[in-house]
């Protein structure tokens, strides 16, 4: 099948700063065409257009990425906020179920991606992760694909 780059906005805020909101979206319009094209290949179940991945790109994508994972990837310096409504929304948007609300406040349990998106989400920004987060702007992609990809 291949590999299709999209260029997307940063949303890992415990390493590396995310645009705000306007430079968000429209790095989000810009990627929609790249969407649409890897979209209709799908659909056409054709592979995606060649593009050549470099040694660097295999060692980052495999030896690094699995070091990241293994030394630095846990759930350990999320911290929450006093001003934690206890919304819940942080457990709704983990997708490995790792977070559960006790005594009105998440607790992290050891099965994390990293994904941010339970920082991001948090509606009174009550959640961080170490001082990495501390004022940084928050993102998480809430278009759908339907509103993207026509």
């Amino acid at each position: 099948m291949g590999v299709q780059q999209v260029i997307m906005p940063e949303n890992y805020i415990a390493m590396f700063s995310v645009p705000d909101k306007q430079t968000a979206d429209r790095i989000i319009r810009n990627a929609v065409p790249s969407l649409a094209h890897a979209a209709d290949l799908i659909l056409q179940m054709q592979p995606f257009n060649a593009h050549k991945v470099s040694l660097a790109d295999r060692v980052k994508s495999g030896f690094v990425n699995n070091l990241f994972y293994k030394f630095i990837v846990s759930a350990r310096d999320f911290k929450v906020k006093e001003n934690c409504i206890a919304c819940g929304k942080c457990v709704s948007a983990c997708p490995l179920n790792n977070i559960k609300l006790n005594d009105s406040k998440p607790v992290w349990g050891n099965d994390c991606t990293h994904c941010m998106a339970c920082i991001s989400l948090c509606p009174v920004r009550a959640i961080e992760y170490g001082s990495a987060s501390q004022n940084r702007n928050r993102f998480y992609n809430t278009y759908h694909p339907n509103d993207m990809v026509k």
